[in-house]
């Protein structure tokens, strides 16, 4: 099976450093940092094995370039494949506000 390197873009790391912000301050400091890795660990997991098998995001229509969404939990990644390489643009959550996925893209 073909193996994909993962990497986070620095605005998917600002979406997870904002939930794990917010958890700590709900769950604590530890349940939302065992939460972060966990995530992050399912993720990298997840996408080095087979991020094609995952849909494309409707940002793909808008963008026209193939934008996918991989659902963890109540958070939809949104990613792109370019060679061996998955790169997560944003982690959205149930409540995400601020950059559209697609300034990350143009970046």
């Amino acid at each position: 099976m073909k193996k994909y390197l993962v990497i986070f873009h620095p605005d998917a790391e600002t979406d997870i450093s904002s939930a794990y912000q917010w958890g700590s301050k709900v769950w604590g400091d530890k349940q939302a940092k065992a939460w972060a890795q966990e995530l992050q660990r399912f993720i990298k997991l997840r996408l080095a094995s087979q991020p094609l098998s995952c849909p494309l995001a409707p940002e793909s229509d808008d963008l026209g370039i193939a934008v996918r969404q991989l659902i963890v939990q109540r958070y939809r990644v949104l990613f792109i494949v370019e060679k061996k390489t998955a790169t997560i643009l944003h982690v959205r959550g149930p409540y995400a506000v601020g950059r559209d996925s697609r300034e990350a893209v143009h970046e």
